[in-house]
């Protein structure tokens, strides 16, 4: 076949593949000035800096915001042993102290840290009288006898 073509034919096929080439040409350029126009915007940081000095900066805020999470897990782990010393646990026990007494005025409140170390009040009515009493809790246990309330309050205390 390519024998029996003549000149002009021969011509029309060269400028087809010309044509072709052309056409692949100008989709190549409208790509590289497209590829052109993104790498500029890449290269130039929005406040007009360069993308090194955008690299830079960001890299210095880094720094910053680790040196920051430093200062703040330090703060946290301070914070995390003075809340191992507050008083987490409650308990609290209301009762009738006295046979002829109602409406459970008497109480007993314990109140402790994480560690079973705090305090026991104890609030005694009468008719006569208001008596409150205060025993030092170690551990979950006192040096003090514990009355039966007390205990109860404890052990209430305790179990939250």
């Amino acid at each position: 076949m390519i024998e029996t073509l003549q000149p002009n034919e021969w011509v029309m096929v060269l400028l087809g593949i010309m044509g072709v080439l052309a056409l692949w040409n100008l989709w190549l350029t409208w790509r590289w000035l497209k590829f052109q126009k993104r790498w500029r915007q890449l290269l130039t940081h929005s406040e007009g800096g360069s993308l090194e000095h955008a690299l830079y900066e960001t890299l210095r805020r880094v720094t910053q915001l680790e040196e920051i999470l430093k200062a703040h897990g330090n703060h946290l782990q301070a914070l995390q042993s003075q809340t191992d010393r507050c008083l987490q646990q409650v308990g609290v026990l209301r009762y009738d102290a006295f046979p002829d007494m109602g409406g459970q005025q008497s109480f007993a409140i314990a109140l402790v840290d994480k560690h079973g170390d705090g305090v026991v009040l104890s609030g005694i009515h009468s008719r006569q009288e208001m008596r409150v009493y205060a025993k030092p809790i170690r551990g979950y246990t006192s040096s003090i006898g514990l009355s039966e309330e007390e205990q109860t309050a404890l052990r209430e205390a305790r179990a939250r």
